[in-house]
């Protein structure tokens, strides 16, 4: 193989409510191109993580002393100070101020900015808050992280 060249063909459904990820592994002995469902790794609960079929399409922000940072990690260490996935979504139903969902929508309104932070849509200044596009860019960097950290890189 090429220097550059990777044994998988990926594809990723981006959805506005949930996103999966499917591939092919080129270098598999099996006969026929078999298309595999990644299970996306991400927080299902605080400090509980599970390899899910659908990564569901919502960011959720907390607040600063709501819940344990700690509680918010992921095996490949992430930076952000946003959730996304199922624990979001969950979380996201309890406190909806703090939600983003359906941020692809956003992304090719006419009459809304897409860089600028405006979702959750409709809060207070209290909250924190994003654009359409950070909340997507979470979300595909959400899969890609964690691709890598059960590919080791690849």
């Amino acid at each position: 193989m090429e220097p550059f060249e990777k044994p998988y063909i990926v594809g990723i459904d981006l959805g506005t409510t949930n996103c999966a990820v499917s591939y092919i592994d080129l270098s598999s002995d099996e006969t026929g191109d078999s298309i595999v469902i990644f299970p996306i790794p991400q927080l299902s609960g605080p400090g509980e993580v599970s390899a899910l079929k659908i990564l569901p399409s919502s960011l959720y922000i907390p607040g600063e002393h709501e819940i344990d940072k700690g509680s918010l990690s992921l095996p490949w260490g992430s930076s952000h100070q946003a959730v996304v996935g199922r624990f979001a979504r969950e979380q996201g139903a309890k406190i909806p101020d703090r939600l983003v969902s359906s941020a692809k929508s956003w992304l090719c309104h006419p009459k809304v900015d897409r860089r600028a932070p405006i979702l959750p849509w409709g809060v207070g200044e209290a909250v924190d808050r994003v654009s359409p596009v950070t909340a997507t860019a979470a979300y595909l960097g959400h899969i890609k992280a964690a691709w890598n950290h059960t590919r080791e890189g690849d």
